[in-house]
């Protein structure tokens, strides 16, 4: 993250720059644009400053052309008016920002059409668990061991709901939270620490108490469990659920209830609930990128979340462990059943070697997916002495049916599990059942 110094020449070259371009820079070239945002080096010698232009794509590419040209004309005029030891030097990046929302509003014009009323009311259960929350009782959420952006972006922005209602409401987890989280608001309330005394646990995001990892007996202290998720294979069971498969992320299922409870959806709330939303859809890639999802991350972008920044800080900020870790994965990378099955694995030793750690893993598995003719992807991962967690990836089987013969679940296109066993053994019997599935499609 830029620090406060960085954070300052940012705003004042951004200011400066669009004047220049304004005033000073009179190429007839140099089109609609606006400069969205500035990012200097750690070392104050280079910056990336990011232009959004209006325009079809030859006015975007002559504007762009004539940024280039002129930056050094730019960077002359910037030492006139700052007082900085060193002007950086300037690249221009076309910030694409602008043109994505464009399009996503056109594919939500699109889709309107193909909305469809849900199958079920969910309103009494947003109402319950509103009321529930609205009664300043002693209160815990509960996120899943290996926070995703979804439990984490879900969890935190609840809290921060809360908190508008003076109400301190930790995030438990049995996991730290990972590095490319960091950035997230208000992420000093994620704890692993069960508190004392509470009365209700909200859990978010876990299709079963399983996934709660070393904090799930805590749930047993609750007087009152609120249940909020969107995995197929959750059957339910709390004192009050509110399970819904067909959301694209818990991230949407929390948001009436903010609503509900009479919260705001602040620039904090709405960044993290696009973080829940857009990494649970790989940033609108994925089979669950819906008309729903694609028209709810639009108003959460009018509502303060930054796409541009929040997809820089998950995607652009991996530590050397994680990439030495993604080449141990395609060292291992192998298929069977023609090709139509890819799978990796990653060992201890590979873990010790890439000096990485579990939350390393996050990514790998949409890496496989690239392969093509591939029609599933299967990743094992060693959590332990002969204990493999598996993450399953498929557009075409229902891979959390696969997930259940062996104790996990998910979604039909993504799930996992945990095996125990040899790695050969484990491998074998997974494989065998993911190609007997694929047989019987």
């Amino acid at each position: 993250m830029p620090t406060r110094r960085q954070l300052r020449v940012n705003n004042l070259l951004q200011e400066e720059i669009s004047q220049i371009i304004r005033t000073e820079i009179h190429d007839p070239d140099i089109g609609f644009v606006t400069i969205t945002g500035v990012q200097i080096a750690g070392d104050l010698r280079e910056a990336h400053v990011y232009a959004s232009v209006l325009g079809d794509e030859k006015e975007v590419h002559d504007t762009m052309a004539a940024l280039a040209r002129a930056s050094s004309a730019i960077r002359s005029e910037l030492g006139n008016r700052i007082r900085l030891k060193y002007i950086p030097e300037l690249a221009f990046e076309l910030d694409e920002t602008a043109r994505h929302a464009e399009r996503i509003e056109t594919l939500i014009s699109k889709f309107e059409s193909e909305l469809q009323q849900p199958d079920h009311d969910f309103a009494p259960a947003v109402a319950q668990i509103a009321q529930l929350l609205t009664e300043q009782r002693p209160t815990a959420i509960f996120i899943h061991c290996h926070p995703d952006g979804d439990a984490l972006g879900s969890g935190l922005a609840l809290s921060l709901a809360l908190q508008q209602r003076e109400q301190f409401v930790p995030v438990v987890c049995a996991d730290s939270l990972p590095t490319r989280y960091q950035f997230l608001p208000a992420t000093d309330r994620l704890t692993t620490e069960v508190p004392a005394d509470f009365e209700v646990a909200v859990v978010l995001d876990a299709a079963d108490r399983q996934q709660l990892g070393a904090v799930a007996e805590a749930l047993d202290q609750a007087q009152t469990v609120a249940w909020i998720d969107h995995h197929r294979t959750n059957q339910g069971g709390a004192d009050l659920d509110y399970i819904d498969p067909s959301a694209p992320a818990t991230a949407l299922l929390v948001r009436p209830i903010i609503e509900a409870i009479g919260a705001a959806i602040t620039t904090d709330v709405a960044t993290c609930l696009y973080t829940g939303l857009a990494t649970d859809t790989g940033f609108f890639t994925f089979e669950n990128t819906t008309a729903q999802a694609l028209e709810a991350s639009a108003q959460l972008i009018r509502e303060g979340a930054d796409p541009h920044g929040i997809a820089q800080a998950i995607n652009k900020q991996h530590k050397l462990p994680a990439l030495r870790l993604q080449g141990q994965a395609l060292i291992s990378l192998d298929s069977t059943a023609d090709g139509r099955i890819v799978y990796a694995q990653l060992t201890p030793e590979d873990f010790s070697a890439a000096q990485a750690e579990s939350e390393d893993t996050e990514g790998i598995i949409d890496l496989l997916k690239t392969v093509g003719g591939s029609e599933v992807q299967v990743l094992f991962k060693a959590t332990g002495h002969n204990c493999w967690r598996i993450s399953l990836r498929s557009s075409l089987i229902d891979v959390a049916a696969v997930a259940q013969k062996f104790g996990g679940g998910g979604h039909i296109a993504a799930a996992g599990c945990t095996i125990t066993g040899s790695l050969p053994e484990v491998r074998a019997r997974m494989l065998k059942t993911v190609a007997s599935a694929l047989d019987e499609r």
